[in-house]
């Protein structure tokens, strides 16, 4: 076969790829209301920290999108399904959903919003302690959103300390009141969310955040698609995102 064969074939194929990635309509791209990371403003427009680079690299890449809001269990077991082409917005990676997931570069560095303990006043680990140190305070309860991941280092964490978890599909706002109705002693979740929790909740009096030493910065966030997404879009897609 001489090159200007193979170059053809090449092309083609490459053709063919990104023509069936389009023939099956525009990339459904999930995501939840939770303000900064995604919500909508007062026009009703769907923007935030992971949502702003996401629409701009989609638009400088050429990439056809469609938003659809999903709660966040659902956009997992979407995902895993892979019975379409989707991805997941601002989604951390780990272990288990490298799997069955194709992940993005990380779209934002979460590194100014490190998650903190919001904890029921009643819940009160000496400031000396560090995370492994705090999960593994005997009798302790956590409150976890289910198949949620908080990064690697905490992540980890929970799992060799064997803190007694509280699964539950509850969002952020509610988990807080379940911890001032006293279902478990602490959440994660980013620190500026913490301070509003307390400040807007029924009872938000009642909670106060507490710090481990060493806790990690925020880890970084991607787009966790589905392995029908052509690794040439998701390509394409990073490109436009660096720029």
């Amino acid at each position: 076969m001489t090159l200007r064969r193979i170059f053809s074939a090449a092309l083609f194929s490459f053709i063919g790829i990104t023509n069936a990635a389009i023939a099956a309509g525009p990339l459904k791209l999930l995501y939840e209301i939770r303000d900064p990371i995604s919500y909508r403003d007062s026009r009703g427009k769907i923007t935030g920290l992971v949502i702003t680079p996401t629409a701009q690299a989609m638009q400088h890449a050429g990439i056809s999108y469609v938003w659809v809001e999903t709660p966040f269990k659902r956009q997992l077991n979407v995902v895993e399904a892979n019975d379409e082409a989707v991805c997941a917005v601002g989604m951390f990676k780990n272990k288990d959903r490298q799997r069955y997931a194709k992940f993005s570069q990380a779209i934002f560095h979460d590194t100014d919003r490190p998650s903190v303990m919001l904890a029921h006043r009643d819940f009160q680990p000496e400031k000396s302690m560090d995370l492994l140190r705090t999960l593994s305070i005997p009798g302790i309860k956590m409150l976890k959103k289910d198949a949620a991941s908080y990064g690697n280092v905490i992540d980890d964490a929970i799992e060799r300390s064997r803190v007694v978890v509280v699964n539950t599909t509850a969002e952020s706002l509610n988990m807080a009141k379940m911890l001032v109705a006293r279902r478990a002693d602490f959440i994660f979740v980013p620190e500026d969310e913490a301070l509003n929790m307390i400040k807007t909740i029924p009872g938000g009096e009642q909670l106060h955040i507490f710090k481990p030493l060493g806790m990690p910065q925020g880890p970084e966030r991607f787009l966790m698609c589905s392995l029908q997404v052509p690794d040439e879009l998701i390509q394409r897609f990073n490109k436009a995102l660096i720029k």
